[in-house]
């Protein structure tokens, strides 16, 4: 039998079917990879619980990217639907995407059980497919007088390392977390610490007590970790992401992964003569000092003539001479006003004029009896907000997650909840605690039905030999194909924007 010939027609409804198949699987199938590996990227990482107290606690954490975060929180005894959104977002009254995570949940009962989960991104994460459990501790009425712990951290360049997370520990304390402003500074108080048990204010010796920081950056900034006295916590040295220091060991500046092996006492070590350049050692930039009249102290070669010029309403100029070891003191001869200062100090060295340009804040008098970078956050455990805030920017999935069957094993979790109910935190300062992502996808809509022609064409019936083909040129066989082959390129581009 001849067989029918094939026309441009059925040739083209026929393509552009194959095409929209073809099309539509590509678009689900690369959304559906895209989709694994923003989820791997945006899981919380270094979950740490820290900065517990009668009425809150501190949650935070790192992502791989900048994405945004929250924490969904209640009582353990109830449902946990309470949204709290990073500081951060609180501040600023939306929500952004940061590589470090912070959040502060307030209001709390104390002595009570909560439980929560972390939002990254467009999913929600708990630990091993149970919620992370934490519980507060009993009010305490006598608060120890004031101490605290505060100075600067810069990136690899000098600049302030804005959003950096710096957590202390002390020993038999809970563990202490807080973010770097945009001056670069951050402070700490160390008299509410809390025992691990909660029951009492931690116990140090002020002068010889050893706490330790670690620095997180997030993104390529890299990490530090300190070592310092109590004695020199007011301020700490200044902190270089990706440089560890020990400062209770002599030689301790050593590279990021490296260890020291000298073991002799020291306190701040102490700078040594510059040959070509100028260093400001006070004020350290943000910093906020008590005098009106604040010492500007640094070092440069011995016998440079340094200019100094304070921009304040009225600008100060003065000069000072670097004396045989290298260091020249000049000293503010009249008062300044409470407020921002810009400090401008200039030398030539070699020929070559060498700037440093530091701003600092002079108190208003009454307003701190402490050196401190920024406002003290050392409120009396006592005090504890009235409501829980929630804010109003609610970044909640469009649809209810649900976690996945079976959570993807991740990384090492030293306080870790399981399954079953998880031991409250009472005992011992949360450590890192890095969860097994288990996202909880956003639930997939049904696409809506694809209208259908007002007339409904029926394909002519094959011819009864096998070796038939569709009758050449035939119109209805052709808008047949074409719907079909729309509506698989259609589908496909509808679940791909869906999805995204």
């Amino acid at each position: 039998m001849k067989l029918n010939e094939i026309k441009f027609p059925t040739l083209l409804g026929l393509f552009v079917a194959v095409g929209g198949l073809i099309s539509g699987i590509w678009l689900v199938q690369e959304q559906v990879r895209r989709s694994i590996s923003a989820a791997a990227e945006e899981t919380p990482k270094e979950v740490k619980i820290s900065n517990i107290t009668d009425a809150s606690y501190v949650v935070s954490w790192l992502t791989d990217v900048s994405t945004s975060g929250y924490v969904q929180y209640g009582e353990a005894s109830g449902d946990q639907n309470m949204i709290v959104t990073d500081d951060r977002d609180q501040q600023q009254g939306s929500v952004q995407d940061y590589y470090t995570h912070l959040v502060t949940v307030k209001g709390l009962k104390p002595e009570t059980s909560y439980k929560f989960k972390i939002g990254s991104g467009k999913k929600i994460y708990s630990l091993n497919g149970a919620a992370y459990q934490v519980a507060t501790g009993p009010r305490i009425d006598i608060v120890p007088p004031a101490d605290v712990a505060y100075g600067q951290v810069v990136n690899g360049n000098g600049e302030p390392a804005d959003g950096s997370l710096v957590y202390l520990q002390i020993p038999g304390g809970v563990i202490q977390a807080v973010m770097v402003k945009a001056s670069g500074s951050w402070v700490i108080p160390l008299a509410t610490i809390r025992s691990q048990d909660l029951k009492s204010f931690v116990t140090y010796d002020k002068t010889n007590t050893q706490l330790d920081l670690n620095v997180e950056g997030g993104g390529s900034l890299g990490n530090s970790t300190i070592a310092v006295s109590a004695k020199d916590d007011n301020p700490v040295p200044e902190i270089i992401l990706g440089r560890n220091n020990n400062y209770l060991q002599a030689n301790s500046v050593i590279n990021a992964g490296q260890e020291s092996t000298t073991s002799s006492k020291m306190t701040v070590p102490t700078p040594t003569v510059p040959t070509d350049d100028i260093n400001l050692l006070t004020p350290k930039l943000g910093e906020k000092v008590n005098s009106t009249k604040p010492e500007i102290i640094g070092i440069a070669p011995a016998g440079t003539r340094v200019t100094i010029v304070i921009h304040s309403n009225n600008s100060i100029t003065g000069k000072v001479t670097a004396d045989n070891e290298g260091k020249f003191i000049y000293t503010v001869p009249t008062d300044l006003p409470p407020g921002d200062h810009t400090l401008t100090v200039t030398a030539v060295i070699d020929g070559v004029l060498k700037t440093i340009t530091r701003q600092f804040t002079v108190y208003a008098a009454g307003e701190s009896f402490s050196p401190a970078y920024s406002a003290t956050p050392a409120a009396s455990p006592t005090l504890r907000p009235t409501a829980t805030p929630r804010p109003t920017a609610t970044p909640i999935p469009t649809a209810t997650p649900r976690p996945s069957p079976t959570p993807t094993p991740g990384l090492i979790a030293i306080a870790q909840p399981t399954a079953t109910p998880v031991p409250i935190i009472t005992t011992k300062p949360t450590p890192t605690i890095k969860p097994t992502a288990t996202p909880v996808p956003t639930a997939t809509p049904k696409p809506t039905a694809t209208p259908r022609p007002t007339s409904t064409p029926r394909p002519t019936p094959l011819p009864t030999p096998v070796t038939s083909m569709p009758v050449s040129g035939n119109g209805d066989q052709t808008l047949w194909w074409l719907v079909i082959g729309l509506f698989m390129t259609g589908s496909g581009w509808w679940w791909y924007r869906k999805v995204i």
